[in-house]
């Protein structure tokens, strides 16, 4: 497995889809369809039951080819609350939380059911050690699946 730390998240781990070549003595890793990787990461952190961790808020962020300006005022705050966020110095709202989540998925034309998203809201047994969880992917076919 390779750990996919360059993404900016710490619990990204590839199963296959890359390759590990050594030139002149240093190793290089190449990735296989990275934009698919990088949208199947973002839909499966979406899909997570809990609230998002700061790397996974500036994931999404960058995904959505956002600065932290143009979300702060999306959001109503100012881009240092969105910097806190991303730092983890600052809690992230379940408000704040769910409505990237919903801006990711409008950005991908995903029709998911506003019930999903208050459930997120609602969900007063989400756990915020999320750290513990390790997201394994792997390339099946032409694309990017989440590892059982």
């Amino acid at each position: 497995m390779y750990h996919y730390s360059e993404c900016g998240l710490s619990n990204v781990h590839l199963v296959n889809g890359f390759t590990v070549e050594v030139i002149d003595g240093e190793e290089y890793t190449s990735i296989d369809d990275m934009n698919g990787l990088h949208r199947t990461i973002a839909q499966a952190i979406v899909d997570f039951n809990r609230p998002l961790t700061h790397e996974e808020f500036k994931f999404l962020r960058i995904e959505l080819n956002v600065s932290q300006k143009m979300l702060g005022t999306r959001f109503g705050v100012d881009e240092q609350t969105i910097a806190r966020y991303e730092k983890g110095q600052t809690k992230i709202p379940r408000t704040t939380d769910v409505a990237l989540r919903t801006l990711y998925m409008e950005s991908q034309e995903k029709n998911n059911p506003v019930s999903y998203f208050l459930d997120l809201l609602t969900d007063t047994e989400a756990k915020a050690a999320a750290q513990d969880i390790k997201l394994k992917l792997e390339e099946v076919g032409d694309h990017w699946e989440v590892a059982a």
